[in-house]
């Protein structure tokens, strides 16, 4: 394990935290979106992560969990929902069908909301380890400001 490993897995966090900030944002703003049945709704984005394998180091007796530990976070991907979004019956919306329905996005607010403050725990969480981390490096080369 690195000097700096820390701050290095700390910063894969808030980066994976920061994207899934922005999709939990962009599905809420889009949530009301509505357009005809012939069309496709807005597609929910959700973050795919993956862990970072740890990096092989040295050939003492404890070389081998060095690489058992992992270095972070990464953003693998973003998943997009069903495109068929949820039928709701408007008539007078200008792009209802002859039957009066539309397509919305099926997007649950309670779930969004829930994501986000996960999201926002994490990058909370991986802030206050880079912070401490921080201290730490202070506090060894007796930089105390």
């Amino acid at each position: 394990m690195g000097l700096f490993d820390p701050l290095s897995s700390s910063l894969s966090g808030v980066e994976v935290s920061q994207t899934w900030m922005n999709a939990v944002s962009d599905n809420i703003a889009n949530m009301n979106d509505v357009t005809s049945t012939s069309q496709a709704a807005y597609q929910p984005r959700f973050v795919v992560a993956t862990s970072l394998p740890g990096e092989p180091g040295g050939t003492g007796p404890g070389a081998g969990a060095d690489a058992a530990i992992g270095s972070g976070t990464a953003v693998a991907g973003i998943a997009l929902g069903s495109p068929k979004g949820v039928e709701v019956y408007q008539p007078n919306n200008p792009l209802a069908d002859k039957q009066g329905m539309v397509r919305v996005a099926n997007v649950d607010l309670g779930q969004q909301m829930t994501s986000m403050m996960l999201a926002e725990r994490g990058y909370q969480a991986n802030l206050a380890t880079i912070s401490q981390a921080e201290g730490a490096y202070q506090a060894a080369l007796g930089l105390k400001v």
